[in-house]
């Protein structure tokens, strides 16, 4: 990652030496004067990724500096890219739903440290506890996909489910993978727990819950759950490449369920709206927030089952969002998501005022590494400092 970084904000300086005002430091209200450089670094991203289409949105200090894309979102139709293109956002999708378990808890109609079973009367008593805390922190036990999930629940497949108890049957008679709170160990399973638990302490369907609660109060009117049979303004598709590396499109999946784990429609505008209103406080009370930021562990150092690497960068979850620093100490909350052929990457510096979210709509792109150094371009302008 840091050698792309390093190669991409260098080639962003050398864009940046051809332009009139190079030797002057982009102002955070003058970022959009460098859209050009923006758009063609969504184009490298485009040419070295193969993917048919990449967008992004980007906000510094309240205000949207870039919004748009390169390529195309349809290659059926040839529809361009843009800033406004719907696509599944995968597990930011968690993001977005702790947000609901965490005004639940705001209002003291849960807490965290109770076991899911208060709640989820259903889902079977494991050999020690489970809590909500474990679910949002990957500490469950409880297990992420495997190939059964497919072959007998037809997740891949166009099977819907009304009925999330129903959904929760292809895992929650499973052994726990180890202990509750014993490793790490990402579960978007886990995960779709998220569901259940709002749907009976707010007494509201979940999809009600989220649009009245998170995404109408700020905005995010292109937002909603990812049903194949509506009709959706702006609905991108997701690429794969086959066996023979020939692009096609990815294979038909209907996310009911899980639409708390992976099955959010949005845009990059829209979730830079999520973003700034968790930075203003206007969906969790600062309290509420830096609990939600609490850094329980490094997620490296507590991974089930993973072999010790060279000490590379620390990330640290949070209540489902991971935390990190960038090369200069930059604190930074952001989350990835992947389904269907395409990824998304959102990113947020609260206290630099810089948020970035991007999308392509290929499932092999390394999102993360190309959201960051994004991210970087923009934080070396506003706030000039010499790299570490």
């Amino acid at each position: 990652m840091i050698k792309i970084y390093t190669f991409l904000l260098l080639s962003f300086y050398s864009i940046l030496s051809t332009h009139p005002t190079a030797a002057q430091r982009i102002r955070p209200e003058k970022v959009q004067e460098y859209n050009p450089v923006i758009q063609n670094y969504l184009q490298r991203i485009a040419n070295e990724s193969g993917a048919p289409g990449v967008s992004a949105a980007i906000l510094v200090n309240g205000n949207l500096a870039y919004s748009g894309g390169v390529g195309f979102s349809d290659l059926d139709n040839q529809i361009r890219q843009h800033g406004k293109t719907v696509h599944n956002i995968g597990s930011i999708s968690k993001a977005v739903t702790v947000i609901g378990i965490l005004q639940l808890e705001e209002r003291g109609l849960l807490k965290l440290d109770d076991e899911i079973q208060k709640y989820l009367p259903y889902f079977p008593k494991k050999e020690k506890p489970i809590t909500i805390r474990q679910i949002l922190t990957h500490t469950s036990g409880i297990r992420h996909y495997n190939q059964r999930d497919n072959e007998e629940y037809g997740t891949k497949k166009m099977r819907h489910y009304d009925n999330f108890e129903e959904a929760t049957k292809m895992f929650r008679d499973d052994p726990l993978v180890f202990s509750p709170g014993e490793y790490y160990n990402y579960s978007s399973f886990s995960s779709n727990l998220i569901q259940g638990i709002i749907e009976k302490v707010s007494g509201e369907p979940f999809e009600a819950y989220l649009k009245k609660h998170i995404w109408e109060p700020v905005g995010m009117l292109a937002t909603s759950f990812d049903v194949p049979s509506r009709i959706v303004a702006h609905r991108g598709k997701g690429y794969i490449r086959d066996e023979k590396g020939i692009l096609v499109n990815a294979p038909y999946e209907d996310v009911s369920y899980k639409y708390a784990g992976g099955g959010i429609l949005s845009t990059p505008e829209d979730l830079l709206k999520l973003a700034q209103a968790l930075n203003e406080g206007i969906l969790l009370k600062p309290v509420t927030l830096d609990k939600m930021y609490f850094k329980h562990f490094n997620i490296r150092d507590r991974q089930f089952g993973a072999k010790k690497t060279d000490n590379p960068p620390p990330i640290w979850q949070g209540l489902i969002w991971q935390v990190g620093k960038d090369v200069m100490g930059r604190t930074w909350y952001g989350h990835s998501g992947t389904v269907k052929g395409t990824r998304s990457y959102l990113i947020n510096f609260p206290s630099e005022g810089v948020i970035v979210a991007m999308q392509a709509n290929i499932g092999s792109i390394p999102i993360d590494e190309y959201t960051q150094t994004l991210a970087q371009m923009i934080l070396a302008e506003i706030n000039p400092k010499k790299l570490k």
